[in-house]
């Protein structure tokens, strides 16, 4: 096994979201990943540990990686490869902005190289997006190392692989039994590194995902294949099949990076009754889909709200706020 990087703060805190569960009349209680530290806050630090250890030991000068253009992964990975000393190029999907604010700011302070795209093209020609940067870095004589989407992959979802066994450390030690943990998930890395380090630890939890942009079957695939991938690698005694996948779609809206008023209440009332900042791309959707589930009666017990992190993209949605306080 690959030795990882030391990156993240860790552990990262768990608690009761004591209003809040009163509030949405449930047991709810949060895992703080927002709190991994500084600019790599969030959950993709927990992947480039492994990721970014696997380009050192191959002797990568250059990283390469995708993402929106309000991207936490792509602005943690060009932060995490300015502290190594890496050069980090960026495929960035959309238009280029009128305005540089957000995680998309930060990207720009850490001297990554920033390439916008089409949706169309990303989404039709990705690997070929990938590769060609990759050809470029070689002709002017560096060595890339290229990190998919989100980081999701056999080795990135290895840290939250980790991730669980340290989380299920913490409920041993606070008497917690969650029937479930919920995240938001958009590349599938995360869910699927949780649900195998579930398997591997024996534990009976239920990991459920709020799917941020993909329907429900292409979200399930994404993840299976994550998790089939993780057991060939690893060569893991273990078992995966698609009906262990539970993934809700229900709440992505109008689409990945879009956010409804319904969304922005939640991100309202978490921070007014509890101090915790949710997104309005990732954790905010998230926090909506547990307060509908609970208001189904579908999340019978203790759920542990997983806070993937997000925060810089939320000033992206400024606008938006404003113009729901005026409204």
């Amino acid at each position: 096994m690959l030795k990882p990087l030391n990156l993240a703060h860790t552990p990262t805190p768990i608690h009761r979201l004591n209003r809040i569960s009163e509030r949405w009349n449930g047991e709810i209680w949060i895992k703080r990943d927002d709190m991994t530290g500084a600019g790599l806050a969030g959950n993709k630090v927990r992947k480039l540990e492994y990721l970014l250890a696997d380009a050192q030991a191959g002797k990568a000068d250059t990283v390469i990686t995708c993402g929106g253009v309000q991207s936490n992964h792509c602005r943690a990975t060009a932060l995490a490869c300015a502290g190594l000393g890496l050069h980090c190029e960026l495929l960035l999907r959309g238009d280029p902005p009128s305005e540089i604010e957000g995680n998309l700011l930060l990207d720009h302070l850490s001297g990554a190289g920033l390439h916008f795209i089409p949706g169309e093209r990303y989404y039709d020609n990705l690997s070929g997006e990938l590769a060609r940067l990759a050809t470029e870095v070689k002709a002017r004589g560096g060595s890339p190392y290229i990190i998919p989407e989100g980081g999701s992959n056999a080795v990135g979802a290895w840290g939250y692989v980790e991730a669980l066994r340290e989380t299920r450390r913490q409920c041993r030690g606070l008497g917690l039994d969650p029937v479930r943990i919920v995240c938001a998930t958009g590349s599938g890395g995360t869910h699927a590194g949780l649900l195998v380090g579930a398997r591997l630890e024996g534990w009976d939890v239920e990991v459920v995902s709020i799917t941020v942009s993909y329907d429900h079957d292409e979200t399930v695939l994404r993840i299976l294949e994550i998790a089939d991938s993780m057991i060939d690698r690893y060569r893991l005694n273990i078992r995966v099949v698609r009906g262990d996948i539970h993934v809700i779609d229900d709440y992505i809206g109008d689409g990945y990076a879009k956010a409804g008023r319904d969304v922005l209440d939640v991100i309202a009332e978490m921070a007014s009754c509890e101090g915790v900042v949710v997104d309005p791309v990732y954790t905010g959707k998230a926090a909506l889909g547990i307060r509908g589930e609970l208001a189904k009666d579908g999340m019978e017990g203790a759920t542990l709200f997983w806070h993937t992190g997000g925060i810089y993209g939320l000033f992206a949605f400024r606008d938006a706020f404003f113009e729901k306080s005026e409204g």
